[in-house]
């Protein structure tokens, strides 16, 4: 047997698996030039996703999906005895292939005796006539088997034999990693431990009597230790890693530190080696992390199926007496005492971890910049209290533990003091009493030996209770610690909510705050808006007037006073005529008669100002030019003129003369 694993390759299982069904087109004729079956294979469902993807995805990949054509395409010439190779190969995969290889003896090339016997002519033309009558047949057969054997043997292993793959590297992913792959066996090893002793105390209630359970219970026993030693390999393989990354990491920290302290380096090679120190000692810390996690992971292992042992024994204990419980009564006490040493273990590394986690917290606190805000701070101090009432929590945890540790050997010690005061001791017969009387003074060497192990196992007990007692005070002490820890906590919490309440109040009133302004500035924008569209109508209605801009009031019930100019420069402007000096002139005389004889009626325009718009208005309005100068002198008046007929020209509707035409 072979004892060493070098030259060993492991192989995957998973190699020839076919997550889906593939649809394996074959196609096979017989080449005359070659001698030879070409050999055509197409995988319709690749081709057929490919295809429905490159109408989805348009015409973008279509250069992509040529290239990648021929891993859906193989191509290969074989000889018929080739063939016959490969229906041996396949054929050991599949036995069903056995016998359905069609016969090929007909396109075997003819032999060197043939040739030399000048029976090559002959044959061949038979040999012609026979292919150009069996080739179809025997392709389309050959199609049929090939068929078969993707159905029989699989797509993987029928594609490999057939277009075996050449490139380098291709064996690898038929191989397994080592590393993996013992890690793996070894995980499934633990796992198997573990159900064999769940298996086996699922299986007490089963037992009739107590003889038959204590069966059980060496059963139990040896597939516990079993499982301890099987976990052991399994971890100490998980460790041995972190350990030599340790050691290490370890060993060049020292080194340099060693090249630092006796030679005499320049400062940036100095720089550069504490560096390189630097990183070797992170990833020392990194490993003795790793290295805790992994402690801890073994410890639960163990502590879960003495959990569940001593359990189920708890339960059994009920089904019997006392006095024939006895029996059992120290495998009982060995439970108890393993399953509160491996706690022990387990709650030791967890605060391991826990100190490491608390480390990490007062360094992010130590690193915290003086402008860090309080919110980050008071979350760093939160955790930090979180993670010290988890340390408190495993302190009290371990000594709890240990006073188990301690009821447990004090339990054996009484006991065992108990059997000893019950032990009964014979002696010899005496027909005088007073050699009974002797024999009570001397003392037998059985009977002193007996009183110095009472003695023994009394100060033993005296001993473990003194333990016990001291790891009660100190678990008081620790308790006490534990509850001052939560009230400051909480007096921090309350603290950093009311922080944060009033974070949030200032932070109200400072949006409120930003808020109005924010209103203020869009009103003022609103306003400065709505100013530069006034002034740019203003300026748009003064641009397309071509006359001079002439002002009159609303007066249609009063009669116009004599000094027109006073009055039309104290009344608002409400109307803005624009009107030609030309037409001015020509419109005045008519104007003046028609209001004699008829009531001008005006087209009043109403302009609706805020409070404080006249103002405004006069500020914003841009100033009018200065009116053009007068007209000549008109000539003299003439004659009395007619009033107009009806089918003369309307007269204009302002009543006004314009400036600087003096009235008739």
């Amino acid at each position: 047997m072979v004892d060493s694993l070098d030259g060993w390759v492991a192989i995957r299982s998973d190699i020839f698996e076919e997550r889906e069904t593939q649809k394996i087109r074959f196609l096979v004729r017989w080449s005359e030039a070659e001698s030879k079956f070409a050999v055509i294979c197409h995988n319709r469902t690749l081709q057929q996703r490919r295809r429905r993807r490159r109408r989805r995805g348009g015409e973008e990949e279509e250069d992509g999906e040529r290239d990648e054509e021929q891993e859906s395409s193989w191509a290969a010439m074989f000889s018929a005895s080739e063939l016959k190779l490969l229906h041996q190969q396949l054929s050991g995969s599949g036995d069903a292939l056995w016998g359905l290889l069609p016969e090929l003896s007909a396109f075997t090339p003819p032999g060197l005796w043939d040739t030399l016997l000048g029976a090559r002519g002959g044959r061949g033309e038979e040999l012609e006539e026979r292919l150009q009558e069996e080739e179809e047949e025997v392709c389309a057969q050959l199609e049929r088997y090939l068929s078969t054997a993707v159905d029989v043997c699989g797509v993987k292993i029928l594609l490999e034999t057939l277009f075996p793959q050449e490139e380098e590297g291709q064996e690898d992913k038929y191989c397994e990693n080592l590393q993996e792959f013992r890690r793996r066996a070894m995980e499934e090893q633990v796992r198997r431990a573990k159900d064999t002793v769940d298996t086996i105390i699922q299986s007490h209630c089963t037992a009739a009597g107590l003889v038959q359970l204590m069966k059980i219970y060496e059963e139990e026993d040896e597939a516990y230790s079993d499982l301890v030693t099987i976990a052991t390999q399994y971890y100490q393989h998980q460790l041995q890693p972190f350990r030599d990354m340790r050691e290490l990491s370890t060993l060049h920290t020292m080194e340099i530190q060693k090249v630092l302290q006796l030679q005499e380096l320049g400062p940036k090679r100095v720089c550069e080696l504490e560096r390189e120190a630097e990183e070797w000692s992170r990833g020392a810390s990194e490993a003795v992390c790793s290295i805790q996690d992994v402690t801890v992971c073994y410890f639960t292992e163990t502590t879960t199926a003495l959990s569940g042992m001593l359990k189920q024994m708890e339960a059994d204990r009920k089904r019997f007496g006392h006095a024939s419980w006895a029996v059992a009564t120290p495998r009982l006490e060995k439970l108890k005492f393993l399953l509160a040493k491996e706690t022990l273990q387990l709650m030791r590394a967890r605060e391991m971890c826990v100190n490491r986690r608390k480390d990490h917290i007062r360094e992010k606190m130590s690193s915290v910049c003086d402008g860090a805000s309080v919110c980050d701070v008071d979350v760093l101090e939160l955790q930090y209290y979180e993670a010290q009432l988890e340390l408190y929590d495993c302190k009290l945890e371990i000594l709890k533990n240990e006073e188990l540790l301690l009821l447990a050997q004090i339990h054996t010690l009484r006991r065992q003091i108990k059997e000893l005061k019950e032990e009964v001791v014979y002696y010899d017969a005496c027909e005088d009493p007073l050699e009974l009387q002797c024999l009570q003074t001397d003392g037998s060497p059985a009977h002193s030996g007996g009183n110095s192990t009472h003695s023994h196992l009394q100060q033993q007990l005296l001993q473990l209770e003194r333990k016990r007692a001291m790891t009660s005070s100190r678990r008081a002490t620790l308790r006490n610690r534990k509850e001052r820890c939560v009230e400051a906590r909480e007096l921090q919490q309350r603290a950093a909510q009311e922080r944060i309440a009033e974070h949030q109040q200032h932070h109200a009133v400072h949006q409120k705050r930003e808020k109005r302004r924010e209103e203020e500035e869009k009103r003022k924008e609103w306003v400065q808006k709505e100013r530069e569209r006034t002034l740019s109508r203003l300026r748009s209605f003064r641009e397309r007037g071509q006359g001079q801009f002439l002002v009159k009031s609303h007066r249609p019930s009063k009669p116009r006073p004599p000094d027109r100019t006073s009055a039309d420069s104290d009344q608002p402007m409400s109307i803005i005529t624009l009107t030609t000096p030309t037409q001015a002139g020509t419109n005045t005389p008519k104007s003046r008669g028609k209001g004699r004889s008829q009531k001008q009626k005006d087209i009043p325009v109403q302009i609706f100002l805020p409070p404080g718009g006249a103002e405004q208005e006069k500020t914003l309005s841009p100033p009018l030019h200065p009116p053009p100068p007068p007209p000549p002198p008109p000539p003299p008046p003439h004659p009395p003129v007619a009033p107009p007929p009806l089918s003369a020209r309307p007269l204009p509707l302002s009543d006004k003369e314009p400036v600087g035409v003096p009235s008739g």
